[in-house]
């Protein structure tokens, strides 16, 4: 492909998760920058999400035709409001560049993403959300026949304290440049008691892949939707116990564009409230030992007999 031009842990540390269980498409439109996530940020600074994890935001052109294209910023509606989310008191504090482009058929638009927080103590320990809406526009002297748009997610917290300045992290060598496959893995027939092996049950297994250019030490876990910033889908109940699913290993290391095959496995309890449901479960891969901790979700999707 070619690139187009034109809750809080300890302070210092930050959490960064990039949600990516599916790449978002849009007809002839696609990103996988679904859903980020910053967590302590700190008042009175500006942040590039490039230099913090490596994130920026891409949007690709599938189609055969050339495109043109707009980012904006917008308010999201408070039923768009995830995980006890404020809306960002002012969009201006995010800042795309560039934010228009045309495309030509396979290029991707390429935009780095900065934040900025007021250095005011009214926005201490606080959780926002912002929205990115990235839709095409009529290409000049032409009219725009069909529109096109996909919306990209950005929630950030903000430290409780001021920490001091030597603390401060405004860069890192940490990159969700991460990859899950399957985003999604449904496990059908699950019979409680009996360790389901998708392996052995599907040919499925769970590959992560490190794309980024150098080796990192990774460490995967279960989580219950409730403990992620991921949605609940519809139709399925949060799992009752993440530790119901485990893997073969939990921390490795992957060197630079490296790739490892991680088995799943998934043991329910024997009881009968959970016969006939269905159950989702996050699983999420992330580096270790980086002063950002970046990471990525997959989702498991399992059916009890």
């Amino acid at each position: 492909m070619k690139t187009a031009s034109n809750g809080f842990a300890t302070t210092g540390l930050f959490i960064l998760t990039l949600f990516v269980a599916t790449a978002l498409q849009a007809a002839g439109l696609s990103t996988s920058l679904g859903e980020v996530v910053v967590e302590n940020l700190q008042v009175g600074q500006t942040y590039s999400l490039k230099q913090l994890a490596n994130v920026r935001l891409s949007v690709a052109n599938n189609s055969d035709d050339s495109v043109a294209l707009k980012m904006d910023i917008l308010s999201p509606d408070s039923s768009e409001l995830r995980k006890g989310s404020s809306q960002i008191p002012d969009i201006s504090w995010l800042k795309l560049s560039p934010d228009n482009f045309v495309l030509g058929p396979n290029e991707i638009a390429l935009s780095d993403i900065t934040l900025s927080i007021p250095d005011e103590n009214r926005y201490l320990g606080k959780k926002y959300q912002v929205a990115i809406w990235s839709h095409t526009v009529a290409l000049a002297g032409r009219a725009l026949s069909l529109g096109l748009g996909l919306k990209s997610r950005i929630i950030f917290t903000t430290d409780t304290a001021r920490a001091p300045a030597n603390k401060i992290v405004k860069s890192s060598d940490a990159s969700v440049e991460l990859v899950l496959n399957p985003a999604n893995l449904f496990l059908d027939d699950v019979e409680p008691g009996t360790a389901y092996d998708p392996e052995a049950r599907k040919g499925s297994v769970l590959t992560v892949s490190n794309h980024s250019g150098h080796e990192q030490l990774l460490r995967l876990r279960s989580l219950t939707v409730g403990n992620s910033v991921a949605t609940l889908t519809s139709g399925y109940e949060d799992a009752p116990d993440a530790s119901f699913l485990r893997f073969s290993e939990n921390e490795f290391v992957l060197p630079a564009y490296g790739t490892k095959e991680v088995k799943v496995y998934l043991d329910f309890s024997r009881r009968t409230e959970y016969l006939g449901k269905r159950f989702m479960f996050i699983i999420h891969a992330s580096v270790v030992g980086e002063k950002v901790s970046a990471g990525v979700y997959s989702r498991v999707y399992a059916s009890i007999k």
